[in-house]
């Protein structure tokens, strides 16, 4: 390990938080605080062991390879210019005269976790390859491999490749997590974390769940195969780029989280389930959460997604667009207010029932829909879409889709297909005091079956049935 330098830390000098943001965290660390420089080669987890708690980690730039990182309270890992943490082993190949192939010796991590989608059964194994930082697909047998492909025979602890990868970096990820553990008051600042074997339901950032009060500004996660980050109780997660990852990218609980400012996109590169945990987001069991000001897209999943007893959600200036399900959805939980959102073009389908929407709620109640511009793509989709099911009783009691209020939104249908309103297919004698009102639709059609309340309406039946008396469409 490289000598660790102590100097004093200067907060005017170190702080780069934009202003909005230092006023909401917990302070930065008080100007006696230890500060100690790591270069590249050093041990970071060593240091850490080390160090008191509430110490600044100042890493210097280039490459941390197979790094795992277990802070104590208060710590912060700040990157200085471009600070890569890489969670992968470089490996040596040789060619194996019995396949004709060329082969590496890896310790292999059996496990599977999550549930994949039909294209991709081999989802659950966290390990990747990537030569060349070129994300390799994994086959379940060695016959007919070919360029672009590998096999992990994981019982004999071989992995193969046809081509020869001579001249090439050829990186198994190793380990599962860059940064881990149940202490308060973490702050990760300005480094890039990538190729974790990271399993799903994990983030690379923050493990199986962080502790309280985590701040991370300005990473960039990426190529980890389960979860980016995935943090707990007043954390904060800002001016950030998730991405690539393989299942999600974010992943948070807990009270008065604040998700701000990121692009979070490409995420379910693996091809776990939609109808499990996958793509863009997912906030679950939340109190008070802020999702602000984010582009979310192209993700292979849901774009944002509340999940299970989250009470007090904002969803506010937040874009997204083109992923490939819902683009925002609020599931059996309650109140919640979406509004000055841009949604479009997401779960781009055709669907018998008010699925593939834009913006849907899920049995939850109490929410608030309003000030958003919503399109939908020509090929399908829905617009704003309330539903309601039998899905049981949570912290705060039955989950039902009742007292929604959604207007003065613009709803563009680009193509024929798609409706916006309310569907019911649980106790209709809870699903009560949903309105549709002062909303504003583009069509490209007459718009003769653009509108949903119980079944299929035209827009003199939506009036009919209460709704929308002050709506209009062109």
């Amino acid at each position: 390990m490289n000598k660790l330098t102590s100097m004093i830390f200067s907060r005017a000098k170190r702080s780069t938080l934009p202003l909005f943001v230092i006023s909401a965290i917990a302070p930065l660390h008080a100007i006696t605080a230890e500060t100690l420089t790591l270069a590249p080669g050093a041990n970071i987890q060593a240091a850490v062991t080390a160090a008191p708690a509430g110490t600044y980690f100042n890493l210097q730039a280039g490459t941390y390879r197979g790094q795992t990182i277990i802070p104590k309270a208060n710590d912060h890992f700040a990157g200085e210019g471009a600070v890569v943490l890489n969670g992968s082993q470089v490996m040596s190949f040789g060619k194996d005269p019995a396949t004709g192939m060329w082969v590496a010796s890896a310790t292999a991590d059996s496990t599977q976790s999550g549930e994949c989608d039909n294209l991709h059964p081999l989802c659950g194994y966290s390990q990747d390859l990537f030569i060349d930082s070129t994300l390799q697909t994994p086959q379940a047998s060695i016959s007919g491999l070919s360029e672009g492909f590998w096999y992990f025979d994981r019982g004999a602890g071989k992995l193969y490749l046809s081509s020869d990868p001579s001249g090439h970096v050829v990186e198994l990820g190793m380990q599962k997590y860059a940064f881990s553990g149940n202490v308060p008051g973490v702050q990760i600042t300005d480094i890039t974390v990538e190729k974790y074997a990271t399993p799903a339901h994990g983030g690379a950032i923050g493990g199986s769940l962080s502790g309280a009060g985590w701040l991370v500004n300005g990473v960039e996660v990426r190529y980890n195969h389960g979860g980016g980050i995935f943090l707990g109780s007043g954390s904060q997660l800002i001016n950030s780029y998730i991405h690539h990852n393989g299942q999600i990218g974010i992943d948070i609980q807990g009270l008065s989280p604040v998700v701000r400012g990121n692009e979070i996109s490409w995420n379910n590169y693996a091809g776990f389930s939609g109808t499990w945990e996958s793509g863009g987001s997912k906030f679950w069991a939340t109190t008070n959460i802020m999702v602000q000001s984010n582009y979310v897209h192209d993700n292979n999943g849901k774009g944002l997604w509340t999940d299970t007893n989250n009470v007090g959600t904002t969803y506010v200036s937040n874009t997204v667009v083109n992923n490939a399900g819902v683009g925002i959805q609020h599931e059996v939980s309650y109140s919640a207010v979406i509004r000055n959102n841009i949604v479009k073009g997401n779960a781009p389908s055709p669907t018998t029932w008010l699925g593939n929407a834009q913006i849907r709620v899920m049995s939850s109640s109490n929410v608030e829909i309003y000030n958003n511009v919503v399109e939908t793509a020509a090929t399908g989709g829905n617009g704003i879409a309330v539903y309601n099911q039998t899905r049981g009783t949570g912290t705060l009691g039955p989950w039902v889709s009742a007292n929604c209020y959604v207007h003065n939104n613009t709803i563009t249908y680009l193509g024929t297909t798609g409706q916006s309103g309310f569907q019911n297919d649980g106790d209709a004698n809870q699903a009560i005091g949903n309105r549709f009102d002062y909303n504003h639709y583009v069509l490209s059609d007459s718009g003769a079956n653009h509108w949903f309340w119980y079944t299929w309406r035209t827009w003199s039946l939506m009036r009919a049935d209460g709704q929308e008396a002050h709506g209009y469409y062109n």
